[in-house]
């Protein structure tokens, strides 16, 4: 058997099991939503909140039937059933719309049908929460149940197994909520068949995808990592693959992607990107900011005052930790955080990585430590469940971060962040981020850097108002530092 053989090295027998086809995945969404409206239409019924919002018994039970009726029928309009398992964002923008739409068709009778007031305000009432809780529900079942079902996740064939490929594939693994499960690599480098890239086989060139139709049937899609490779030739790669469905990566945060759609121009297929000032939203985010960080630190002083009583009796030092960051350009800010770390962590930090060939090969990676001797008993609970944090809400009242916003680097991280950091630095530095959400310390420092790049090509209201939402789901799992 030659070289080109995959059969001599690679069996992927074991990956040999089927998807849900998609209109199951929409099927099962438009399912979920229906189970939680009816409960939430029963309690609405049981606890006589209709009585109290109108003296008119049936009036009211008319209404709460058409606010919970309009939810799933203005979201089968704007197409969120249909969606692909990873357009998560897209089906946060579309839900969003369809709220806005539906307030829009109930606020005009509203206003001009005044015998009929309470029925129509009642009714809207009803499904802005009905959007509200279904979002919430979507949100659960994708990233809480179906991510962790194997079978949920479409198997993909990845085209190209050079760093492009190998990012790509490792984000796919990490991620299980984008809905695909890669099973191997084809590349036209014949240095590289037979490896192993991101912990998947490279089983040859792409044609072995027709000369073994059994390596084919693993998949049910294909994903082109890097089309510049290919050039005029993509459009031939494409035709060559066994497959319905097939998807070239643009790069990493090189797209707006949130704003980006495509058009054709009489033949010639072309990517149309909105490009918005942002200067309401900055403005808008701000007011935020002193208003939420304002709130959560009258909230959460006297949990701050008993963490700071706790921390001295753990170990001695000063109970808050300042260091300073980047805040774009030449500036930099004093960062607070709760001390986690014994006083002299940098020295122990220093020992360790020169005693110590593979703890330091993970720092020069992830700039974390998997078991780091430097934190203290409590320390480890605080940045667990990324207590450790709070104190950063006055960094966020006196402006010198966000709520929401990339990750706050260290003045000698920026020559790692390279051309980046130009990118990155015309946004405030944040308390929660993208990256944050997206795997956490489980991100190599280069993929954290493209994260924050994409963020800030991206950023606006709503994507905030999904990274604050993950953000909670996050911190109640316990997945922190």
């Amino acid at each position: 058997m030659s070289k080109s053989d995959p059969e001599v090295v690679y069996d992927l027998a074991a990956d040999r099991r089927s998807a849900l086809p998609s209109v199951g995945l929409g099927l099962l969404l438009a399912l979920a939503d229906g189970t939680a409206l009816a409960v939430m239409g029963w309690l609405v019924l049981y606890t006589g909140a209709t009585t109290a919002l109108s003296a008119d018994h049936d009036l009211a039970q008319r209404a709460l039937l058409t606010g919970l009726m309009l939810v799933p029928l203005i979201k089968s309009v704007f197409g969120i059933y249909a969606l692909g398992r990873f357009d998560y964002a897209e089906r946060a923008r579309r839900t969003f719309q369809a709220a806005v739409l539906c307030t829009a068709v109930l606020i005009v009778p509203f206003i001009v049908m005044e015998g009929f007031r309470s029925f129509f305000g009642l009714s809207l009432a009803v499904a802005l929460g009905g959007f509200a809780l279904t979002f919430a529900v979507d949100m659960l079942l994708v990233h809480g149940v179906l991510a962790f079902a194997h079978q949920w996740r479409v198997p993909v064939v990845i085209v190209g197994a050079g760093p492009q490929g190998a990012a790509l594939a490792e984000k796919l693994q990490r991620l299980p909520w984008l809905g695909m499960r890669p099973v191997c690599f084809v590349d036209e480098d014949e240095a590289l068949w037979h490896r192993r890239v991101a912990d998947l086989p490279v089983i040859g060139p792409p044609s072995t995808l027709r000369t073994f139709p059994a390596y084919a049937a693993q998949a049910r899609a294909a994903i082109v990592a890097d089309i510049g490779r290919h050039g005029s030739d993509l459009t031939a790669l494409m035709r060559s693959l066994p497959f319905r469905q097939v998807y070239c990566v643009l790069g990493e945060g090189n797209v707006s992607s949130l704003d980006a759609s495509f058009h054709n121009l009489h033949g010639s297929l072309s990517l149309r990107v909105s490009l918005r000032p942002r200067t309401t939203y900055l403005r808008i985010r701000r007011t935020m900011d002193i208003v939420l960080a304002g709130l959560a630190l009258l909230v959460f002083a006297p949990l701050m005052l008993a963490i700071g009583i706790l921390i001295k009796l753990d170990s001695r030092g000063p109970v808050l930790f300042r260091q300073e960051r980047w805040a774009g350009g030449n500036r930099t800010f004093k960062l607070l955080k709760f001390r986690t770390m014994h006083v002299d962590a940098e020295e122990q930090l220093q020992r360790l990585l020169e005693s110590d060939p593979e703890a330091r090969r993970e720092y020069e990676i992830f700039h974390k430590l998997t078991f780091d001797p430097r934190i203290t008993p409590f320390g480890r609970f605080l940045r667990k469940t990324s207590l450790d944090e709070l104190p950063q809400l006055w960094n966020v009242l006196t402006g010198e971060m966000s709520l929401i916003g990339p990750r706050a680097y260290m003045p000698r991280e920026l020559p790692e962040v390279g051309e980046s950091a130009a990118i990155i630095g015309t946004v405030t530095p944040g308390v929660t981020g993208y990256w944050q959400v997206s795997g956490r310390h489980r991100t190599s420092f280069q993929e954290r850097v493209r994260m924050d790049v994409f963020y800030v090509r991206n950023c606006g209201l709503l994507f905030d108002f999904y990274i604050l939402v993950k953000t909670v789901f996050v911190v109640l799992r316990g997945e922190g530092s």
